[in-house]
């Protein structure tokens, strides 16, 4: 077979088992993430490729809809080696993408990466850390334009395309000066008005988690966000608790008998990660989740990690976006910005991925025009 561009193909590729899959650091690439999302419409089927020099493994997410219909999903995946420049990546992802048709069916209509390598010119905070071999989202594209393949920025991103990392290989002294001082403020201010936070893990975690989920209820209801139903929470518990990795947490934020905020998560590897969030108008004046946060940051660097990933913030730290609080309260503790080259997709049906991405454009449009209203007061 040959690519766009008429060269042979150079890469490799055949199915292994979920349990075969490497311990990346990436939770959303790992053993217990396939578990954990297949059911009725999700089958996870875990790959290893090589390419060149490099070779790698990969899990992939194939999702089931009405009419017998598919997409693929790779999320934050496929691992990138860093020889890859982005010349190389990008054949390298056209090619994966044409080698996977043969083992997706022909159902399945695109593929979607959600790609977890970071953009180095977007600038951000500490901006010196974002460089990599790999190049820049506008480098990977005009090199996808000159191989003539189909692959193309996808209408939605699933994962958050920037986030902050906290390094947390400095002592606490050094992690609270490196913090807006704000932040440090309210961190204490919790604790001197008596905010308590517990943690809890497994069964306990579990009978916690009813009181959690309803203050995520409210956070959705307020900050107009989808949620889903408390059994796919519950399940993160249940199936972490049959695989070595990850480990997850729940952390509950209590004044004086009332539940006034909550996170939950999870250790992989040497990276902890902020994975979900709840907090309740009652008591937000005692800054509750500063002090969650914090606690959760410490616990995370007295068992070995090296750091703690915040999990997403707005890629615009515009005033006047509409997330702009979250991009506040999360940079206030004095982590790196890092920006991803987020999501591509690569069509297999041309008719049927122009349909789905008009509607895919529509929703997007629906859910941000909803949030701009609520911040703008309307």
């Amino acid at each position: 077979m040959t690519s766009g561009a008429g060269r042979a193909h150079s890469l490799s590729l055949r199915t292994i088992a979920i349990s075969e899959l490497e311990d990346s650091g990436n939770i959303l690439q790992s053993e217990f993430w396939g578990k954990f999302r297949a059911g009725p419409h999700w089958t996870p089927l875990a790959f290893h490729w090589e390419f060149q020099a490099s070779s790698g493994r990969f899990l992939l997410l194939l999702r089931r809809f009405q009419l017998g219909l598919k997409f693929a999903y790779i999320p934050y995946g496929p691992k990138i080696p860093d020889n890859l420049r982005s010349e190389v990546l990008s054949r390298f992802l056209c090619e994966l993408a044409a080698e996977l048709k043969a083992y997706l069916g022909i159902a399945c209509f695109f593929l979607r990466f959600d790609l977890a390598e970071e953009d180095n010119q977007i600038p951000g905070k500490n901006s010196e850390l974002l460089p990599r071999p790999m190049g820049s989202d506008r480098d990977f594209h005009r090199h996808v334009v000159q191989l003539n393949c189909p692959l193309r920025r996808a209408s939605h991103r699933v994962q958050p395309q920037s986030t902050v990392i906290l390094n947390l290989g400095v002592d606490e002294k050094q992690l609270l000066t490196n913090m807006h001082r704000k932040t440090r403020y309210n961190i204490g201010l919790a604790a001197r008005k008596g905010v308590v936070v517990s943690r809890y893990a497994g069964q306990s975690a579990i009978a916690r988690l009813s009181q959690w989920y309803r203050l995520y209820q409210e956070t959705a209801s307020r900050d107009r966000i989808s949620v889903r139903d408390i059994v796919y929470y519950k399940r993160l518990f249940e199936i972490s608790e049959i695989t070595a990795q990850p480990q997850f947490s729940l952390y509950i934020a209590e004044h004086h008998g009332d539940t006034v905020a909550g996170i939950i998560v999870a250790r992989f590897g040497g990276s902890v990660t902020y994975m979900y969030g709840a907090s309740g108008a009652l008591k937000r004046e005692m800054m509750p989740n500063h002090l969650l946060q914090w606690t959760a940051i410490r616990d995370a660097k007295t068992e070995g990690a090296t750091e703690y990933d915040f999990f997403g913030i707005p890629r615009s730290n515009s005033p006047n976006h509409p997330m702009h609080g979250l991009w506040r309260f999360k940079m206030g503790f004095g982590g790196t910005i890092l920006h991803y080259l987020g999501a591509w997709d690569y069509p297999y049906g041309a008719v049927l991925y122009r349909l789905f991405r008009c509607v895919e454009r529509l929703r997007g449009y629906l859910i941000d025009r909803r949030k701009t209203k609520r911040n703008l007061g309307q």
